[in-house]
């Protein structure tokens, strides 16, 4: 029989351990991640859109005051309108409420008062004394109700007149206190109330 070739043994290789098979990678998270990029893209675009609206310029116009010319754009065919100021009402002056008017003063009463001032200028009087004085034929002849008005209309103090007519009468004679009381007082005397009497006469060195 023939001899067999033998066969050259090959080389042997180290031992390798077998390469692990390569692991499946996962989608989900770049799938998610995609998602939100999207999501913020779209919401992003959304609040871009709707910008506020810039005003225009006949809304900040502001409108021309009463009585002026609005003028117009240089590009505008229309000419410049003239607004019309508001009527003004006229001003009214109100007159002041006045009171009654003053009766006017007759004339022989007006005559009789200016009499009277002049008596009471140089003389102590009473109000029975001044009137009698007025209407007296020996004095101005007045009628009595126009003497009598005449001296009610003058602003006198007939205390005062009291004291003066009692200095009167001490300055001429000497009198007791209720001697000068009583002489002012007497209807023939100056005719003072007896009020008037007593209060001029404690007024002077003949009661004190």
């Amino acid at each position: 029989m023939p001899q067999s070739t033998p066969y050259p043994t090959p080389p042997q290789q180290p031992y390798q351990p077998p390469t692990p098979a390569p692991k499946k990678r996962r989608k989900w998270p770049w799938i998610i991640g995609g998602l939100v990029v999207l999501i913020i893209v779209l919401v992003s675009v959304a609040s871009g859109g709707k910008k506020t609206p810039e005003p225009t310029a006949a809304a900040t116009a502001v409108p021309p005051a009463a009585g002026t010319t609005v003028p117009r754009a240089a590009n505008d065919s229309y000419h410049p309108t003239w607004t019309p100021a508001p009527a003004t009402p006229p001003a009214t002056t109100e007159t002041p409420a006045q009171g009654p008017a003053k009766p006017e003063i007759p004339y022989q009463v007006q005559s009789a008062m200016d009499s009277a001032q002049s008596y009471l200028s140089f003389s102590a009087f009473s109000r029975n004394g001044l009137i009698r004085q007025l209407s007296s034929q020996a004095g101005e002849g007045y009628p009595k109700d126009v003497a009598t008005d005449a001296v009610d209309r003058l602003n006198i103090d007939w205390n005062q007149q009291a004291v003066k007519s009692a200095q009167q009468y001490l300055d001429m004679t000497s009198f007791s206190c209720s001697g000068l009381i009583q002489q002012l007082s007497s209807s023939a005397g100056e005719g003072f109330t007896k009020a008037q009497a007593t209060y001029g006469a404690h007024q002077t060195p003949a009661c004190k």
